[in-house]
């Protein structure tokens, strides 16, 4: 937070090759290039972080990026801020805990703006991933750094199954996520900021039960409740557009489109007819079989949904689950449930159906620790040949 920025200062001056952020140039990837992403998780980006030096760091980030162009990739979406922490320097949040172990511990360097830097060297993008309304994975406040805003304006909490999450309600939780967000894009050199699926933690009347008979302004809870994250979503849209036009806003919604307006309060096809996203993508998890969500019926879904609007759809693709058994496929049909342990061209079958489809413009992969996973081999194997493939076409 701001207390930092003198520190970063005073090692400037010490080092001659340390450098404040700056956003000077423009994405490396174009709008209209076909996308390749990988998603890094905040608990692998943390494997890079703890105990690791600057120089560590970034030969780690030189050594994978590398990797991640050769295989293919022109776009790597990293969760710079999992909770109310950040894996980069802010005015607004404290250095995260994944970073080194303790919340609002000393940054002797910024994971963001390296990784920004490397990207630029193997010609890849790099999204700033985002949980907005998460402040923690646990519910013990003391864990939380002092100067944290959590701490400081606890009332705007709420704890919900042992994790802390900010209230959507409060115009001060906005400002905080609109705030956080702006001084990304104005300091780091990204092309999108991309949030994830969480949004409202719970479906209870208890979370904000106050909070509705106060501003609630004749509304249903429900209608309430989305209108507090369409607000917020809106107001990061435009302020990332007043600050460069050039960065992209992103969100990657859970797949059923029902269930995140209903329990999640998330109304996309709004987001979409009002062009408060420039993409969406919708994280389809699900293999040819399944019984709830069958991949390709979800997809068609998805692209009617973004049909004749100018939102880019995108599909995030699930390599986590390859070679596992995927206990939400059906109820006892064992052919259904082992559809990813019994094949390994899942995802590469899922690539090329989607490449297909006019209406999407690439496709995110869950996550980068797989990639190299030898659980996964030859399903990664597969999928990366498709993806060499399809670029030669």
């Amino acid at each position: 937070m701001k207390k930092v920025i003198p520190l970063i200062l005073i090692l400037c001056f010490a080092f001659s090759s340390c450098s404040l952020p700056q956003n000077n140039t423009q994405p490396v990837v174009q709008k209209n290039e076909y996308r390749k992403a990988v998603w890094i998780a905040y608990y692998e980006l943390s494997e890079f972080t703890k105990g690791k030096s600057e120089y560590e760091f970034e030969q780690k980030i030189n050594d994978e990026f590398s990797k991640l162009s050769s295989y293919g990739f022109n776009t790597v979406t990293a969760q710079i801020r999992p909770c109310a922490d950040a894996f980069y320097l802010s005015e607004y949040f404290p250095s995260s805990v994944y970073f080194n172990g303790t919340q609002g511990g000393e940054m002797l360097y910024d994971p963001l703006e390296i990784m920004c830097s490397v990207a630029q060297k193997y010609k890849l993008n790099i999204e700033a991933w985002i949980n907005p309304y998460r402040v923690s994975q646990d519910d013990d406040y003391t864990k939380l750094s002092s100067d944290n805003f959590a701490i400081k304006n606890k009332r705007m909490t709420k704890i919900v199954d042992g994790k802390i999450y900010f209230n959507p309600a409060y115009d001060k939780v906005t400002n905080l996520i609109v705030n956080g967000v702006k001084e990304i894009v104005k300091n780091y050199n990204i092309s999108a900021i991309h949030f994830d699926d969480y949004f409202y933690p719970t479906q209870s009347k208890n979370f904000d039960k106050k909070e509705y008979k106060k501003y609630g302004g004749g509304l249903s809870l429900t209608d309430w409740r989305r209108q507090n994250v369409t607000n917020m979503v809106k107001r990061v849209y435009e302020t990332i557009k007043s600050v460069n036009k050039n960065i992209e806003f992103g969100i990657s919604p859970a797949s059923n489109i029902e269930n995140d307006k209903n329990n999640l309060y998330a109304d996309i096809e709004t987001w979409v007819k009002s062009r408060y996203v420039d993409y969406i993508c919708p994280q389809v998890y699900f293999g040819f079989k399944n019984v709830y969500q069958p991949f390709m019926f979800t997809v068609k879904k998805w692209a009617k949904l973004c049909e004749n609007t100018d939102v880019d759809l995108y599909i995030g693709l699930p390599l986590y689950k390859a070679n596992t058994k995927d206990k939400y496929a059906a109820e006892n049909d064992k052919s259904i449930i082992n559809e990813f342990k019994n094949n390994n061209d899942i995802i590469a079958r899922q690539i090329t159906y989607i490449s297909k489809i006019d209406k999407i413009k690439g496709y995110y992969i869950f996550s980068f620790s797989q990639l190299t996973s030898e659980n996964v081999k030859e399903e990664v194997s597969n999928m990366l040949k498709v993806m060499q493939s399809n670029s030669q076409d």
